[in-house]
């Protein structure tokens, strides 16, 4: 058995050296030119190694920060990182966008691809009221301010959306005091739902699998 066991240290402490010495070498790229940190960011994300895309983007940035290829890698990283569910840095990227290089001529369409990054992150319409009520009021900026903008349409869909979505919390809130015998605040709830305009606009009520079911009574 000790030759096995040999074997294996070996094998273990082989692995380590490798990884410490591709970390190093890693470490020491610098000063490469523009294409080539572009390129090996497209290779992390066709890889789904968005971290490590993330730290190659960084290098493309800090070595060549007027390159026309940065926009463009924002631009791709937060797609990535949407497409990944990472909901949060997909909003980054496209709001840094925004800000260093926004124009007239596409701010609508970046504005609505971080209009896209906040809806999407809504996969439990219950987690965060107030994240709900703060994204009715951003997706209501972005209509105000590009009125004629070909993604109003889809903005607006965002909108109802999130307005149903509210309505629902509204009233399980509402439900949930009811249980708890604080009738007073229930029907404050309740009231919220009476008086919105989207009452009368029948809509199904959000599937909940059983297992959630348990934990939202």
């Amino acid at each position: 058995m000790k030759p096995l066991v040999n074997l294996s240290l070996a094998l273990a402490l082989a692995l380590t050296f490798w990884g410490c010495s591709q970390k190093s070498d890693e470490a020491k790229e610098y000063n490469k030119p523009a294409d080539y940190w572009y390129q090996r960011m497209l290779r992390e994300i066709r890889a789904s190694d968005l971290e490590k895309a993330d730290d190659m983007f960084a290098s493309l940035q800090s070595e060549h920060i007027n390159s026309p290829l940065v926009p463009e890698a924002m631009l791709i990283l937060g797609r990535a990182h949407m497409d990944d569910r990472e909901y949060v840095l997909a909003e980054f990227y496209f709001e840094e966008y925004l800000k260093r290089f926004g124009t007239s001529e596409n701010a609508d369409f970046i504005g609505y691809l971080k209009l896209q990054a906040n809806f999407f992150a809504f996969s439990r319409e219950t987690l965060n009221q107030q994240l709900l009520l703060d994204s009715i009021d951003e997706v209501e900026e972005y209509i105000k301010k590009y009125p004629y903008s070909r993604y109003k349409p889809y903005a607006d869909t965002m909108l109802l959306k999130l307005h149903l979505a509210n309505l629902h919390l509204n009233k399980e809130i509402a439900r949930i005091y009811t249980i708890q015998g604080k009738e007073e605040a229930a029907q404050n709830y309740r009231e919220r739902f009476k008086h919105h305009w989207l009452k009368e606009i029948v809509s199904k009520e959000p599937d909940m699998p059983w297992y959630r079911q348990l934990f939202n009574w």
